[in-house]
């Protein structure tokens, strides 16, 4: 139990009203879409492994933040069912702190391996003479597994004020008797400490979002003194590098949105601030369940690996019905 919570009764099971169980069907198919996505990503990554016995350094980092959004989503799912079956029930019991850390930990670790991925393709695919890039782009492979490891660590610390400073539950069991019998009222008060939330959450997003956005910085300007080396002339604008450029600022741009996005949705919830079961925290779930989705199929459409056994599959369904 929370912390001022002892003597507390959790209250019985709440009923379902049609709209209830409308949304959380809505929840359920956007959580079965982008966990289906998130897993294609994954196994067809493991598969291309085991069959080469290596896995490419983009590879790795793509099966990470596919298994951080299927983990994330799954998540959400359980917070959700549990939300429809009791919302008091889920705020009288530790968990409370749990799905909020865990829901935290996940994005954070999914936003660090976004900007792994997008400082891999800025390191790989922009030209700059610089001794420094020149030098991080012949290591950025190797430096890949560090990263990662590097990224669920700062996650997992980010994570710790979640248990303990950020969120503050009591409760107040009020007896009435009345003519049916006695009535148990639950009277919860919840607070948030706003500037820990917002301290913490916003370190460990803009560190993130920082990488996120001078690599797409990064990328336009070499796309820029590209197109201006191809006015004079000096370059060709059909040729495999104007290509990658515009293929990585694609995905970085989309990156950066979808983040943006995702991150002010969570921040709403995390904060508290509207009901759990209010219009505008429904809408943030929403974005929640969506953004994972978008962000893995903008993935798979721009990965031509992917782009071709997802046709493959596809295919192979549509024969089966």
């Amino acid at each position: 139990m929370s912390e001022g919570m002892e003597g507390c009764s959790i209250p019985s099971t709440d009923n379902l009203s049609l709209a209830t169980i409308s949304y959380l069907v809505f929840l359920t198919f956007q959580a079965l879409v982008g966990m289906s996505l998130n897993a294609f990503i994954v196994v067809v990554n493991c598969i291309d492994g085991i069959r080469k016995r290596h896995l490419k350094s983009v590879d790795k980092i793509l099966t990470a933040m596919g298994i951080s959004r299927f983990c994330y989503l799954c998540t959400l799912q359980v917070k959700y069912f549990w939300m429809a079956i009791s919302l008091q029930a889920l705020e009288l019991t530790s968990l409370f702190r749990a799905f909020k850390a865990v829901i935290w930990c996940l994005t954070c670790s999914n936003l660090c391996f976004s900007a792994c991925l997008c400082a891999f393709y800025c390191a790989k695919i922009a030209n700059f003479q610089h001794y420094i890039f020149i030098h991080l782009k012949m290591r950025i492979s190797r430096m890949v597994p560090w990263l990662l490891l590097a990224s669920v660590f700062l996650s997992l610390v980010n994570t710790i004020p979640f248990y303990r400073g950020i969120y503050t539950i009591t409760c107040k069991n009020n007896n009435s008797s009345s003519e049916l019998g006695n009535d148990t009222l639950v009277d919860i008060t919840m607070e948030t400490d706003f500037l820990n939330l917002f301290l913490f959450c916003g370190i460990g997003f803009s560190l993130a979002f920082f990488v996120l956005a001078m690599s797409s910085f990064l990328l336009l300007f070499s796309v820029w003194r590209h197109t201006h080396q191809m006015q004079k002339g000096l370059a060709s604008f059909s040729n495999p590098s104007m290509a990658a450029h515009f293929k990585a600022v694609k995905t970085i741009i989309s990156f950066l949105i979808i983040e943006g996005v995702n991150f002010i949705a969570l921040m709403l919830l995390l904060a508290n601030i509207y009901g759990e079961r209010s219009p505008a925290s429904q809408v943030c779930a929403i974005i929640l369940y969506v953004c994972p989705a978008v962000q893995s199929n903008t993935l798979i459409w721009g990965n031509p690996k992917f782009k071709r056994v997802f046709i493959r599959v596809m295919h192979y369904i549509q024969h089966m019905f």
